[in-house]
């Protein structure tokens, strides 16, 4: 992990994911030019500044395309729209990786849930 403003900025680091590998019989035939969806979410510890952060997960590689989301997240984890501005960028995709730009906009460190989408 690398930071872009490390002054007084605290690294977040993953606290929980769930990744879906599996689907039910119940999902929807994937068309078009897309083979597979998955999807997922990673809570990360508290963190504040500009980091590039990397999830693994083996569904991923370098011609996935990738959509990151970050909210906020309170004690019990559940998404919020607060006052600190929350922004992803240089989304990345590799070999059973993506490594993506974060810019948490507050003073202190906040917790954040980050939601993957990938399609293969």
């Amino acid at each position: 992990m690398s930071t872009v403003n490390a002054t007084n900025a605290v690294t977040p680091q993953i606290a929980g994911a769930v990744q879906e590998v599996s689907r039910d019989g119940k999902a929807e035939a994937v068309g078009g030019n897309l083979g597979e969806a998955w999807r997922g979410w990673v809570m990360w510890s508290p963190g504040n500044g500009t980091w590039d952060l990397p999830i693994t997960w083996g569904v991923i590689n370098p011609n996935s395309t990738v959509v990151i989301t970050a909210s906020e997240v309170d004690g019990n984890g559940n998404r919020f729209v607060g006052a600190a501005p929350l922004s992803v960028s240089s989304i990345a995709p590799g070999n059973g990786a993506v490594v993506f730009k974060i810019n948490i906009g507050w003073s202190s460190a906040i917790p954040m849930r980050t939601d993957v989408l990938v399609f293969n």
